[in-house]
């Protein structure tokens, strides 16, 4: 009831407190809305009375100069009827004398029709322009635009007319109008201004003199539509604006009346209303939080004293604690509901006596219980029994009392608590038993084990695996600290883990311990904290990982090292520039690659590959110590980072004497050729990644010879780029079977009859044209591209040949060119007898034409598939002979059928000495062998008369023929002679 009186008076202060609040808020408003209306009505007042007061006296000056001048348009119209032949100075004399009383004009003087001066003055060129009268009075003052002078002063031209033509003109100074507004107190931040009929201020009060000139609508812009409040460009200050209409003139005064000045008092009673009402309602908030608080406390109070009982009773409940008392004069015991509780008897009432309560004491336990009371009784001490209790249900409970000796009424009582400790006491014994256990584990464990303190890091206990691993024995380790069993630097690490109990970086490191003998071992811990007798401490158990710790080393140096030669790999030489020289410093990475290394693995066999790549990863070696770091890529690259500028060209010169010294094998030496390609950070790349990719592609950039550094040039990757997209698009062309085959026959040279056909790649662009061979040919074979290609123009030559057969040309057989790169990666015999096979051809129906090169490279594989094609009836010619490095030797043990002369010879046969020389050796070195010969580029009828007389067998050429698609290749053929008939001249 309490509770709801006191909400219900809350409620009410709190209404009566808003409506007040409301009222209050109602009145002040409307005053302010009142006060407000009333200063602006008073204000723009003022502003159209101090407007028209200036206006009037603007035009009072106006008008009185416009009489002064037109009393001077009089004076001279007299004076030229009664004295023209004086009337020049007269009316000179008339002017100067009206100008020293008007000191306010300058340049008074008198003007003809066409504006020019008759008497002293600067006249304005454009007076017909502006000055025109009122047409009802033709003598008005006219006024012009306003203008300055060479000295910057401002002035307004004016002028009156003359009878006859002309008029009498004069500048009216800005001074006689900038003193009108002066005058004009428009209050402290109030203006007033004068404006012309162009809309430009003539005067403005104030200090923005710079403003005199500008067109008016700098002075003010309305701050919303229809209204007469505006905010000045110049000082960004609002006034209400008020302007007299013009009269006589074309001229008028504003005056602006600043809303600070008249609207000051009514800001500050409007914060004072503010300020009052904000006040109120912060009073009443406070009013409202202490009356609210009132309440909460008022209402916790009695909340507290309603369960304060509830909480004991709870508490004594959950605790399992109850009191009891003991009366000494009648030997009775009584207890409360919670010990009846925990005992299972009743000692309400008169209680019970204490041989029935120490009949339910287990017999073990009586005695000691009954010294502990008589002790108690006798001396006064305090009682603390621990004892079991048997319930009259069978159970046991350990109890655990405690009392004290009260006097109440001289009547001697003792008093106490009683606790059920039953699980107390199990949960003691079943700590002894872990303690037990943790001890026995603690000994036998395998692992060296031991318990430190964290403060001191002193050994508080170690087991005896530790005794043995360590060789100190258990009283030495008590001795000692946990740092005394680590090297130097690994204590600062241990100290700071400890200081921040870091357990996961305990654990996930591997640390160093040394034994009694000073060996070291590397162990991994497992750790956690206890308490152990009183002290903040930490189980360790170390786990010997040396073996391991040394096999991830060696694990790790091989990730990053090649196991052969020694040397890092690229991985670890781009991690190792990358985190050491980051984005900005200077290195430079040269990558060499050495050609024949490879080529020696294959030809000498594996293990010879490996001493070599030994004895050049030794070379290289040295120069990584010499000059940065040295890596090898797998197969014959070799990287070296130069880390500093200055030695870059003892680098440079270290590193060609090292790959130009030829390596020993069996006791011969062999020679490397190099290509060295220097890429330098961050010019050519941010990255050592970038680094390495553009000194590669330096090194393999076709410039100068093996063996010469080249530098990397931004234009080195556009050309890569050109390359890689020719080589998708020549595979794309492969896939699509774009390649088509042109035939240029090869002719008997005496007789013109057509003996043989070449087989010559074509590539059709899409404007209709070829694309080079040049272009392609070289790039396909070093993709590797050119052997897919082979496969193709046997199938197709090939197929055209089948061809021949039916157009009446079966014995003709078709030349097909081998690449070196196809010669040598694939069996080309094998190759030749399954078309031939496929497709039911004859044998010879496919000769084959090879380079020099194809049989340089590995003369032992060459010569195998050379018998191979010539056991099966394949012609074999030469082609390019004497371009190359040609060898006696495999003319002699190779079955070649034919040689090809180079049309670098046949060219000028006919008219220089040496190649008619070397063509007629190579003729009679054929003829001696057993060979056939074939003249290519045979171009005009001397180089084949030459030919003929030379004895040479058959020619190849533009003279007789060019290359042709196979239909035109037929049309061709039933054009030709047959038998022997002999080629025209």
């Amino acid at each position: 009831m309490a509770d709801f009186a006191s909400r219900q008076s809350i409620r009410l202060i709190r209404t009566a407190g808003v409506v007040v609040g409301i009222a209050l808020g109602a009145v002040l408003a409307t005053v302010l809305v009142h006060d407000h209306t009333r200063r602006t009505a008073a204000a723009r007042s003022q502003g159209l009375a101090l407007a028209h007061g200036a206006q009037r006296l603007l035009m009072a000056q106006l008008h009185g100069l416009q009489l002064t001048m037109q009393g001077i348009a009089r004076d001279t119209r007299d004076i030229d009827g009664t004295a023209p032949e004086r009337a020049a100075e007269l009316i000179a004399m008339n002017i100067d004398g009206v100008s020293s009383r008007k000191t306010e004009l300058n340049d008074l003087m008198l003007l003809d029709a066409s504006g020019h001066g008759i008497t002293r003055g600067s006249p304005d060129p454009r007076i017909a322009e502006w000055a025109t009268t009122h047409a009802d009075d033709p003598a008005a003052l006219a006024m012009g635009p306003f203008t300055r002078d060479r000295h910057g002063q401002w002035s307004m031209p004016i002028a009156v007319p003359v009878a006859d033509g002309g008029w009498v003109f004069a500048r009216l100074r800005q001074a006689q109008f900038q003193d009108i507004v002066d005058h004009v107190d428009a209050g402290r931040h109030g203006v007033t201004a004068i404006t012309d009929r162009y809309g430009i201020i003539v005067a403005r009060s104030g200090p923005e003199a710079s403003v005199i000139g500008q067109p008016a609508n700098v002075l003010w812009e309305p701050a919303r539509n229809d209204s007469d409040i505006g905010i000045s460009k110049l000082d960004h200050i609002q006034r209400l604006v008020a302007s007299a209409p013009w009269e006589e003139y074309s001229i008028g005064v504003g005056v602006g009346i600043a809303v600070r000045d008249y609207m000051g008092p009514w800001y500050n009673f409007l914060g004072v209303s503010i300020a009052v009402w904000t006040l109120y309602w912060l009073g009443f908030a406070f009013l409202n939080r202490r009356v609210t608080e009132a309440g909460i406390v008022q209402r916790r109070h009695v909340a507290e004293l309603t369960d304060a009982t509830e909480r004991w009773h709870q508490a004594q409940k959950l605790g399992h604690t109850g009191t009891w008392r003991a009366d000494a004069r009648r030997n009775r015991l009584i207890w409360d509901s919670q010990v009846e509780t925990m005992l299972g008897l009743s000692a309400r009432g008169e209680g019970v006596d204490d041989t029935v309560f120490y009949s339910h004491i287990h017999p073990d336990d009586v005695d000691r219980a009954r010294e502990s009371f008589v002790r108690a009784w006798r001396n006064g001490e305090t009682l603390n029994l621990d004892f079991r209790w048997l319930r009259p249900d069978g159970t046991q409970r350990w109890i655990s009392g405690t009392g004290a000796i009260t006097g109440t009424d001289g009547e001697k009582a003792m008093t106490g608590t009683v606790v059920d400790a039953t699980d107390r006491i199990e949960t003691q014994r079943q700590l002894a038993e872990a303690e037990q256990r943790f001890r026995l584990m603690f000994e036998r464990t395998p692992l060296p084990t031991w318990v430190f303190d964290i403060d001191s890091m002193e050994f508080l206990e170690v087991n005896a695996a530790a005794v043995r691993n360590y060789g100190y024995s258990r009283k030495e380790f008590l001795r000692m600290a946990v740092i005394d069993i680590r090297p130097e630097s690994e204590i600062a690490p241990l100290q700071q883990a400890l200081a921040t109990q870091d357990t996961a970086t305990m654990m996930s490191r591997t640390w160093v311990h040394r034994r009694k003998d000073g060996s070291l071992l590397d162990v991994r811990i497992h750790t956690s904290p206890l308490e152990f007798m009183g002290h903040h401490a930490r189980l360790v158990l170390a786990e010997d990982v040396t073996e391991r710790s040394r096999a991830e080393r060696d694990l790790a140096w091989r990730a990053t090292h090649d196991m052969l030669t020694g040397l890092a790999n690229t991985e670890a030489l781009t991690d190792f520039l990358d985190r050491r020289f980051g984005t900005r410093r200077w290195y430079e990475v040269i990558y060499v690659h050495l050609r024949g290394l490879d080529l020696i693995s294959d030809t000498y066999g594996l293990e010879a590959g490996r001493t070599v790549l030994q004895q050049v990863g030794r070379r290289f070696a040295t120069l990584g110590t010499d000059f940065g770091m040295a890596a090898h890529r797998p197969s014959e690259r070799f990287l070296l980072a130069v880390m500093h500028p200055e030695k870059h060209e003892r680098a440079v010169e270290a590193l060609t004497a090292a790959v130009s010294e030829p390596v020993l094998l069996d006791g011969t030496w062999h020679a490397l050729d190099a290509e060295i390609g220097v890429a330098t950070h961050p010019a050519d790349g941010t990255s050592a990644e970038q680094i390495i990719a553009s000194a590669a592609m330096a090194a393999h950039f076709h410039g100068e010879g093996p063996g010469s550094l080249r530098p990397f040039e931004p234009s080195m990757a556009e050309r890569s780029i050109e390359r890689l997209r020719m080589a998708s698009r020549i595979r794309q062309a492969t896939e699509q079977n774009e390649f088509v085959l042109h035939f240029q026959p090869i002719l008997d040279a005496s007789t013109g009859r057509v003996q043989k056909l070449e087989a010559l790649l074509r590539w059709p662009a899409a404007d209709g044209t070829f694309v080079p061979p040049e272009d392609f040919i070289p790039l396909s074979e070093e993709t590797g591209l050119i052997v897919d290609i082979g496969h193709r123009v046997f199938d197709d030559a090939a197929q055209c040949r089948v061809a021949l057969a039916r157009a009446g040309y079966a014995d003709l057989p078709i030349a097909v060119n081998v690449s070196a790169v196809q010669f040598q990666r694939t069996d080309v015999a094998a190759d030749v007898a399954a078309v031939i096979a496929r497709y039911e051809l004859p044998r010879g129906a496919l000769a084959i034409e090879l380079t020099e090169s194809s049989l340089m490279s590995n003369r032992r594989a060459a010569m195998a598939a050379m018998h191979r094609l010539s056991a099966q009836g394949t012609h074999v010619s030469l082609d390019d002979f004497g371009t190359g490095f040609s060898s006696m030797a495999y003319l002699r043990d190779l079955p070649i059928d034919s040689l090809k002369i180079d049309r670098a010879f046949v060219s000028d046969v006919a008219t220089h000495e040496r190649s008619a020389s070397i063509c007629r050796a190579i003729i009679t070195l054929a003829h001696t062998l057993g060979m056939t010969v074939v003249a290519e580029g045979v171009e005009t009828q001397a180089q084949l008369n030459w030919l003929v007389a030379a004895g040479c067998d058959s020619v190849q050429g533009f003279h007789r023929a060019v290359p042709m698609a196979f239909d035109a290749l037929i049309d061709y053929l039933r054009t030709q002679p047959k038998g022997d008939a002999v080629i025209p001249g």
